[in-house]
C-alpha cells in the first residue's frame, strides 16, 4: 500500500507549520522578552565557542536524560523526559532569538535600508530555512541551534553581570563640524543595551 496524495499533503503541511511557528517563536521571544535576548546575543558575541560546546554538551545531556526518562515507562518518569525537553527547546528559542538578533545586526550593517524589524525577521527566516537544505544545510542548522542552546542556557541560568558595552555617544560641537547644520544632521548614537 503506497502513499495517497493526502499523505504527501500533509506531511508538507506539517512542515510548512513547524517552520513558520518555529520563525515566529523565535521573532517573538526576541520582541517580548528583549533582555533575555540581548543576553544571549552578548554571548555569542562575546564566546560564541563557549556558547558551541556548552550547547553540544547540553544538548546531549539533556538528551540522555529524557530518553532514560522517556523509557522507564512510568507516567510521572514520561512526563518529566517530557517537560525537561520542552524546557530545553524553550532554552533554545531563547538562544536563538539572540542568535537571529546576532545575524540581524551584521544585516543592517550591510544594508542601511534594512530595519531592525526585517533583519530579526530576514535572520530568523534564514534560521529556520538552513534546516531544509540536506547534508550541508543541517550541518549548519545544528551548530546555529546547538550554539542557541548554549546561549540560552547562559542568558537564563547566568547571572547579568556580563552587560553588553554601552556605546559612548559622540560628542558634536561647532568646532569639529565644519557648520552647526551639518552637526545637527548626524545620526544619533546607537546604544546595543
Amino acid at each position: 500500500m503506497g502513499y495517497t496524495i493526502g499523505d504527501v499533503m500533509t506531511f508538507i503541511g506539517i512542515i510548512g507549520g513547524l517552520l513558520v511557528s518555529i520563525w515566529a517563536s523565535l521573532v517573538g521571544i526576541a520582541l517580548l522578552f528583549p533582555r533575555k535576548a540581548n543576553h544571549a546575543r552578548t554571548h555569542l558575541e562575546t564566546s560564541p565557542w563557549v556558547s558551541l560546546v556548552l550547547g553540544g554538551a547540553l544538548l546531549v545531556l539533556t538528551g540522555f536524560i529524557s530518553v532514560v526518562l522517556l523509557n522507564l515507562h512510568f507516567p510521572l518518569t514520561t512526563l518529566l523526559g517530557w517537560l525537561l525537553i520542552i524546557y530545553m527547546l524553550g532554552v533554545m528559542v531563547i538562544g536563538g532569538s539572540g542568535m537571529a538578533l546576532v545575524m540581524g545586526g551584521r544585516m543592517q550593517k550591510m544594508d542601511r535600508r534594512c530595519s531592525e524589524l526585517r533583519g530579526l525577521s530576514r535572520s530568523a527566516g534564514l534560521m529556520v530555512l538552513s534546516s531544509l537544505v540536506p547534508m550541508f544545510g543541517w550541518a549548519v542548522a545544528g551548530i546555529l541551534w546547538m550554539s542557541s542552546l548554549g546561549a540560552g542556557f547562559q542568558a537564563v541560568f547566568v547571572s547579568g553581570r556580563r552587560r553588553s558595552a554601552i556605546a559612548v555617544a559622540p560628542v558634536y560641537s561647532p568646532v569639529l563640524a565644519p557648520d552647526a547644520a551639518s552637526a545637527r544632521k548626524a545620526d544619533p548614537p546607537e546604544f546595543d543595551v
